[in-house]
């Protein structure tokens, strides 16, 4: 590895800030406490700056946010010293140039590409205001300078508003920097230099337009070794390899982090577009660095080293194929070894790992702009319940809500704002069986004739299981599920409501699923006639086959109990019995009162990608008494 660099940032990596709404005079009207008088709250302009950057040339400014308690329907209007020279959709709140500005001739009243204006929003009755500063750049595309940096700054998103200023030393700051500019919407910059310097471009402050979560003014990104020959990006991962000296370890990093050897981080934008799978991990990655970044410095104070750097040597010096930044036994080793001075207890650790390792695995990005949400939960909330961890006020029902019902977490006890959450880990809720048939006899379920061996798959609430049909099974035996044993005149079939999709022979596992569901074909008599599907409530190891299933399985699910609570995904070289006294026991949410072994030297804890070991399901015999899995062996 290369030599590091430990200089000390002035620039650490990312913190949310506070932002009162409002900011102005407040309304002329009494609505901060009803009923004194009115039944009305006032309304509250929401943005997080009141400096914005706009480039010169456009005509587009911003967009004045704001909220009202009562609902009330809003509207926008402007005043101030530049008002004139802008016009506000009166219901959308979207700010404008009347004519775009030139930067070479500024038209504001100071004549220094500072335009103010102040913005007021109604709800009919009371009012708030606020002053915004809106501060063209220049764009250097009409300039006749010849030297240029042109860039993009991302982290969960563009940012927008930060101070771009090229330096030689990284400890240094934009506002004694010779050549400094700022980012516009879209994160985009042109910083003019004179001839072609050598040093590095960092970045300090801004907002990520999305949400309104804000980077500190002393804080940002940079990026080492820029270029004025080709557009780059300055993003988590290239503020990271400022640890590794030249810049040199690019390579190993997106090894280490599976991002597709393609991916150029200098240069490639994951944002330009989501739906390539490539940039959709890259963002997700991006995602995940701020916010652990940010839950790094808010849970301790570091003294010669910053988190993201600690982060970064983490990352480039993990072992095994694993990759994934929110992998619950990386989270945890780090946490273990930050610094002499971070010294929580067991529990803690458990708590601290298993907590950011749910909520990093659940982060994903889409097109909506999910992933700026995501950033701006974890940057405050999820922030706030990891510091209480470490001073002892965590309440453990929150945390074990965070860490087994993540998604439900983020609806219900934070400030998110970005739509429906997909679980992206839903596969593991899904169990497939393979179903082929011998003719007209009987169908095949794993290898196993359920019309001869008395096979039960178990079920509870919250599973999904998906039977996997062999070519023409189906359209030659119609396969249905009922609550009656070979329901040949289909009176007693279940559908939609009871979770069963005939069509793509899925079950998703409800309240209104029936205890005990029995398969069958429509088309002949006693092809399933010994065989079901229960729903339990808890697992009882007494029922399962763990005769035939005594070898090494893998797990899919989330660990529920241990040192490594938490670990999300699969869990290799596990067993249904103690094969050694030294074996520590598992259990896992997604089957309770079951509990699985596993050798100490042995094994994997929540890894993304399947095993060569055997799946384990909650079925009652793993091996079939009679028949093949052959798909030519039926019709």
């Amino acid at each position: 590895m290369a030599d590091k660099n430990y200089t000390i940032l002035l620039i650490t990596f990312f913190a949310i800030t506070s932002c009162g709404g409002g900011g102005g005079g407040g309304s002329s009207y009494n609505s901060s406490n009803p009923g004194y008088g009115t039944d009305n709250y006032s309304p509250e302009i929401t943005n997080a700056s009141a400096n914005i950057s706009v480039q010169e040339n456009q005509t587009s400014a911003f967009t004045v946010t704001a909220s009202d308690a009562d609902g009330d329907a809003l509207t926008f209007s402007i005043s101030g010293t530049d008002s004139s020279l802008f016009t506000i959709g009166e219901t959308s709140g979207i700010v404008a140039f009347i004519t775009a500005p030139d930067y070479e001739a500024p038209s504001d009243e100071n004549t220094d590409n500072v335009y103010s204006i102040i913005a007021t929003v109604s709800d009919g009755t009371a009012t708030d205001n606020m002053m915004f500063n809106i501060n063209v750049t220049n764009d250097t595309s009409d300039d006749t300078s010849s030297e240029n940096f042109d860039g993009k700054i991302v982290a969960s998103g563009p940012i927008q508003s930060a101070s771009v200023c090229f330096v030689e030393s990284i400890s240094d700051v934009c506002s004694e920097a010779q050549f400094n500019t700022t980012s516009a919407q879209d994160g985009t910059f042109q910083l003019v230099v004179d001839g072609n310097p050598s040093g590095f471009i960092k970045t300090e402050g801004g907002f990520d337009p999305n949400t309104n979560w804000e980077i500190l003014t002393d804080e940002g990104l940079a990026i080492g070794q820029p270029t004025t020959d080709q557009n780059f990006i300055i993003s988590p991962m290239s503020t990271m390899m400022l640890v590794y000296d030249n810049n040199t370890e690019y390579e190993v990093f997106k090894s280490k982090l599976g991002i597709n050897s393609d991916f150029m981080i200098r240069f490639d934008d994951p944002f330009d577009n989501l739906n390539i799978e490539t940039n959709n991990k890259v963002a997700v990655v991006y995602s995940q660095m701020v916010v652990l970044g940010e839950v790094l410095k808010e849970i301790h104070t570091y003294e010669d080293k910053q988190p993201f750097w600690i982060a970064a040597d983490n990352i480039y010096n993990r072992s095994g194929d694993e990759t994934s930044l929110a992998d619950t036994t990386f989270i945890k080793d780090m946490l273990a070894n930050l610094d002499a001075d971070f010294n929580p207890t067991s529990d803690q650790l458990v708590d601290l790992s298993a907590g950011i390792s749910s909520f990093l695995q659940k982060i994903y990005a889409d097109t909506s702009n999910t992933h700026s949400s995501f950033v701006a939960v974890g940057v405050k909330e999820l922030e706030d319940l990891m510091e209480s961890v470490v001073d002892g006020t965590a309440d453990a029902t929150e945390i074990d809500k965070l860490i087994f019902n993540t998604n439900s977490w983020i609806a219900e006890n934070t400030s998110w704002d970005g739509g429906l959450i997909v679980d992206n880990e839903e596969h593991l809720r899904t169990t497939t069986y393979s179903l082929s048939n011998e003719g007209s006899s009987n169908y095949l379920v794993d290898q196993i004739n359920p019309k001869t061996t008395d096979f039960i798959i178990y079920v509870k609430e919250g599973d999904i299981i998906k039977f996997d049909a062999a070519s023409s099974v189906t359209s030659n035996h119609p396969f249905l599920l009922s609550t009656e044993v070979d329901d040949r005149d289909d009176s007693a079939q279940i559908g939609t409501n009871e979770g069963w999709d005939k069509d793509t022979l899925t079950l998703t596992v409800s309240a209104n699923t029936p205890d005990e569901i029995y398969p069958y074909c429509d088309f002949h008599a006693g092809m399933y006639t010994n065989g079901k599907i229960v729903k339990v409530d808890n697992y009882n190891v007494a029922n399962l086959d763990v005769t035939n299933a005594s070898g090494a399985l893998q797990v899919k699910g989330t660990v529920a109990t241990g040192p490594f609570k938490g670990a999300s995904g699969f869990t290799y070289k596990v067993y249904l019995t103690r094969q050694d006294s030294s074996d520590h026991e598992h259990t896992f949410y997604e089957y309770p009162n079951l509990t699985f072994y596993m050798p100490n030297d042995q094994g994997y804890h929540g890894s993304e990608n399947a095993s060569n070991d055997e799946l384990f399901k909650p079925k009652s015999h793993y091996v079939g008494s009679s028949g093949t899995n052959d798909s030519d062996s039926g019709y």
